[in-house]
């Protein structure tokens, strides 16, 4: 598994201008969460000393729940060699946008090992059912190419043979309350635990891209 953090809210001069004495440091995604917050009560000039720093405005809409100014600013990743079970899992989040790798146009690259076979030493059944299964995915791709059956067609109906252990690469874009949402669910010892590790990978690159965002998240390491 992958996590490439490839595209984020940037914003204008504006935002800057509108409110004084920035920190250098503060990050395009954190400032325009404030710049809205603010708009919403001409609170432009600070008054109150809790929250005149980018860290502890953020850190009082976190604590009001005023989410709707997380929903300005946006973050796209890349996410590479995850498994099609994962992919039904994120599924769920429908405030986030997928682009996914085709099954139509694309062969099957390979699988992905779910952390807790990998724990108990049982990649070699994976290993040996996924060779099964795309031995049975060429036989019928090939058969039905030999029928007269376009490409995409083919895959599409072989696919039906192949695990849900198959990998796939995705975009994904959402904006900054509901990657909150998502990473809250999911790196959470109740989740799947390879979405778990996306989580993980995910909540380390906004800790960097929009740390007040979250600086209530903390980063665990990856298992």
């Amino acid at each position: 598994m992958k996590v490439t953090l490839i595209a984020f809210t940037a914003v204008t001069n504006e935002v800057f201008d509108r409110l004084d004495s920035w920190d250098a440091d503060t990050q395009s995604r954190d400032a325009l969460a404030e710049y809205a917050g603010r708009l919403c009560y001409r609170s432009y000039h600070k008054p109150n000393p809790d929250t005149a720093t980018n860290e502890g405005y953020l850190r009082n809409i976190i604590r009001q729940q005023h989410f709707s100014v997380l929903e300005h600013a946006s973050a796209t990743f890349l996410i590479e060699d995850v498994s099609r079970h994962l992919l039904g899992e994120l599924t769920r989040h429908r405030h986030t946008s997928p682009s996914v790798e085709s099954l139509r146009y694309c062969r099957p690259r390979g699988y992905a090992v779910h952390p807790t076979l990998a724990d108990f030493a049982l990649e070699d059944e994976l290993e040996s059912a996924w060779k099964e299964a795309l031995a049975r995915y060429n036989r019928v791709y090939d058969r039905l190419i030999a029928a007269g059956l376009k490409k995409k067609q083919a895959a599409e109906a072989a696919a039906q043979f192949l695990p849900l252990a198959t990998t796939t690469d995705l975009v994904l874009t959402g904006n900054m309350r509901a990657w909150r949402e998502l990473i809250g669910k999911r790196d959470a010892d109740g989740a799947n635990r390879e979405i778990q590790k996306l989580a993980k990978l995910m909540l380390a690159e906004l800790k960097q891209a929009a740390p007040n965002t979250f600086q209530d998240f903390t980063l665990e390491p990856v298992r």
